[in-house]
């Protein structure tokens, strides 16, 4: 049996409990998670650069699909608009609103606070050398198809 056999899991598990306990910091507010990551990453950006939905797609890692139901429950509840590019249909600009402006200091508050539990105990080295390891597994799924040679 491989020695390393078992990571995939663990990174599993890890993102299951990270995502849950970041949903419990957000219970109060008609907001998940997932969604509070995205705003998070909107309102860090806000009013230094547009943000279109690529851009999240890219940032995070995740499907167009999946980003667009995030963004979908993010208008419907108020926090965003997405207006339509003049220049490109196909392109929406991701626009902030007055809730989403309110709400800013604690998505950015309760991002920072929760980043700061969960790395209670885990050394500035121990975290650069996670990081490393793990944009570089992040390069080789993205390089080729498993179980081919290209």
């Amino acid at each position: 049996m491989e020695k390393h056999l078992g990571i995939n899991r663990q990174i599993h598990v890890l993102a299951n409990c990270s995502t849950r306990k970041f949903n419990e910091s957000f219970l109060d507010d008609d907001i998940t998670g997932k969604q509070g990551g995205v705003l998070h990453f909107l309102l860090m950006r806000a009013g230094k650069q547009k943000i279109y939905q690529r851009d999240i797609e890219e940032h995070f890692g995740i499907r167009r699909s999946s980003v667009t139901s995030l963004l979908q429950k993010l208008e419907d509840n108020g926090y965003i608009t997405r207006e339509s590019v003049a220049d490109d249909a196909r392109l929406k600009l991701i626009v902030l609103t007055p809730k989403a402006m309110a709400f800013q200091k604690s998505v950015v508050q309760g991002t920072i606070d929760f980043e700061a539990r969960m790395l209670q105990g885990v050394s500035e080295d121990e975290i650069a050398t996670w990081q490393k390891v793990t944009q570089q597994m992040t390069r080789n799924l993205k390089d080729k198809k498993i179980g081919s040679d290209k």
